[in-house]
C-alpha cells in the first residue's frame, strides 16, 4: 500500500500555504470587483487595477484601455443606463507566481435597463494581477463571450472553441 501523495508534496508546507493565501487574495480581489460593480461604486472598481492597467472589454465595449481612470470611466458609462446588475463569479483558475498573478475566471451577469429590459451574459475574464502596494490589482484583463441573451448589435469577443472535427 502507498502513502497518498500530500497536495505540498515537494514544496515545503510554508510555500504551499503561502500559493494558497495568495490565491485566495486574487480570489478575493475579483470578487470585490463584482460586488463593486452591482454596488455601482466606481472608486472601488478603479481600485481593483493597477493605475497603468489595460482592460479589454470587447470591440462593441469600448477595446482595450489603459489607466485606472479611463478604465474606470468606460465602466461608470456602460454601467449607467443599469437600474440593477448582479455578477455571480463561477469556477476560477488562479496561479500565482511571486508578486504575479493569472486568473481565469467565469462569470453570468445580468443586468435590467432603466427601460425594465433585462439581459443575461456568459463570459469569462482572462486576468493578470500583481501585488501592488499589498494588495493584488488587475493589471490586464480580456473578456471573453461565451454566450448573450440581449445586448443586441453589441460586437463581442468570442471564447474559442476547437472545430467539433478536432475529435
Amino acid at each position: 500500500m502507498t502513502t497518498p501523495e500530500l497536495p505540498w508534496q515537494g514544496a515545503s508546507l510554508e510555500s504551499f500555504l503561502h500559493d494558497q493565501i495568495a490565491q485566495d487574495r486574487v480570489r478575493q480581489t475579483l470578487i470585490r470587483y463584482c460586488v463593486c460593480l452591482d454596488e455601482y461604486d466606481i472608486d472601488g472598481v478603479a481600485d481593483c487595477f493597477t493605475e497603468d492597467a489595460i482592460a479589454d472589454y470587447g470591440p462593441g465595449r469600448g477595446g482595450a484601455l489603459r489607466g485606472r481612470g479611463p478604465i474606470a470611466r468606460r465602466i461608470a458609462q456602460g454601467q449607467a443606463d443599469f437600474r440593477r446588475t448582479h455578477h455571480q463569479l463561477g469556477q476560477m483558475q488562479v496561479t500565482v507566481d511571486g508578486h504575479r498573478a493569472s486568473a481565469l475566471s467565469y462569470l453570468t451577469a445580468w443586468h435590467e435597463r432603466s427601460s425594465g429590459v433585462r439581459e443575461v451574459l456568459c463570459l469569462r475574464y482572462r486576468d493578470q494581477l500583481r501585488l501592488d502596494g499589498g494588495t493584488w490589482r488587475i493589471d490586464q484583463r480580456l473578456v471573453e463571450m461565451a454566450w448573450a441573451d440581449g445586448f443586441d448589435g453589441v460586437a463581442w469577443r468570442w471564447v474559442e472553441r476547437k472545430p467539433s472535427s478536432a475529435w
